[in-house]
């Protein structure tokens, strides 16, 4: 028999958001076992918010229910407000007579909070990042969460370490996930594909002059929020040199599976990295950063950078074939600048899939 379980995320369903890839994911892969899952979400569509209102209404069991409008607050995020929405909200646990409610982010002034804290349902709770912990501030009423959840989740040691100084508890980790189904190996060509970052422009501007010496190759910076800025590119490379909108899972799942090397940004979305799955691909890690810079470049790269300014190395990154990169693992190949020898590091291969948090 299935269960009937409630996700409630504070972030707007109608915007791309890693918290909301994951409730999707997670969602589907529990329908596909028989569960009953219904996600109750913000929006800042207005046909959202009609429609979440009809299946309030009429007690629907609808997939999604968008039970209040959301705010802009950056970028990259637009959240609801729990303000004029704790109607809905209680009207949707009510009816819906859930077995489990689960809440993400619920160190956040926001719709998760609300229910775990309204719900006399099973409860659980999962924490993303670390900087999403500062709510409630009194103690009191964090121990007023603590007491209703059943379960404690994370997505990394760090986030677990830092939730659990302000919700003390056991804590189980889990895995972000990744549609392996969207994500699937493609047929590489002379592409490097390079998350784009304010923290990373030294490590864009010296990928994109060494263009000028890798004929037949493009660049493309990709970035997972509107631009704040427009990085500088040399005009003799302009032609090969695209900047690439991948806010969601379709529009990243084209872009990788032409990849041969992938560079994340410092800082930047885990969850690129982790989508960056074929075994093809070389997934340049921050601690494992592969640049082609000029000397004045080199100052403002991070000391932990590697520099790759000879051809030897520049051949064994791409490999001897085109895109014949180990099929094993994940490859960073680079050599000290000024040196002529080869410094191969492997990187941890990924076997990933959805994981149910329940």
């Amino acid at each position: 028999m299935g269960l009937r379980i409630c996700f409630v995320t504070p972030f707007a369903w109608s915007q791309p958001h890693e918290v909301n890839a994951h409730v999707a994911g997670t969602a589907a892969a529990l329908r596909r076992l028989g569960h009953s899952v219904t996600v109750v979400a913000p929006s800042t569509r207005a046909r959202d918010l009609l429609a979440g209102r009809r299946a309030l209404q009429r007690g629907d069991d609808a997939e999604v229910i968008a039970v209040g409008p959301s705010i802009p607050l950056s970028r990259r995020t637009h959240m609801g407000v729990p303000v004029g929405v704790r109607a809905n909200l209680a009207l949707a646990l009510r009816r819906g007579h859930y077995d489990v409610v689960h809440g993400f982010e619920p160190g956040l002034p926001s719709l998760s909070y609300l229910a775990l804290t309204a719900t006399h349902a099973l409860s659980a709770a999962t924490f993303f990042s670390p900087d999403r912990l500062g709510y409630p501030a009194r103690r009191a009423r964090r121990d007023r969460l603590r007491i209703r959840l059943d379960a404690l989740l994370a997505t990394s040691e760090e986030t677990a370490t830092a939730a659990a100084a302000r919700f003390d508890g056991d804590y189980r980790l889990v895995a972000l996930g990744v549609d392996t189904e969207l994500f699937r190996p493609g047929r590489k060509r002379r592409l490097i594909a390079l998350e784009l970052e304010p923290a990373g422009r030294a490590v864009t501007r010296a990928l994109a002059r060494a263009l000028r010496d890798l004929p037949g190759w493009e660049l493309h910076l990709l970035h997972t929020k509107p631009l704040g800025f427009r990085p500088a590119i040399p005009r003799s490379v302009r032609s090969r040199v695209h900047v690439r909108s991948v806010r969601r899972p379709e529009q990243r799942a084209a872009t990788f599976a032409e990849a041969a090397v992938f560079v994340p940004a410092p800082g930047g979305e885990h969850r690129l990295a982790l989508e960056q799955i074929d075994r093809r691909a070389a997934v340049l890690r921050q601690q494992h950063f592969v640049a082609f810079a000029p000397q004045h470049d080199r100052q403002q790269l991070s000391h932990r950078s590697l520099i790759v300014d000879d051809e030897d190395a520049r051949r064994a990154l791409v490999g001897d074939r085109f895109g014949g990169l180990d099929s094993g693992a994940h490859w960073a190949t680079a050599a000290r600048a000024g040196k002529r020898t080869e410094t191969v590091v492997p990187c941890p291969a990924f076997e990933l899939t959805w994981i149910s948090p329940l």
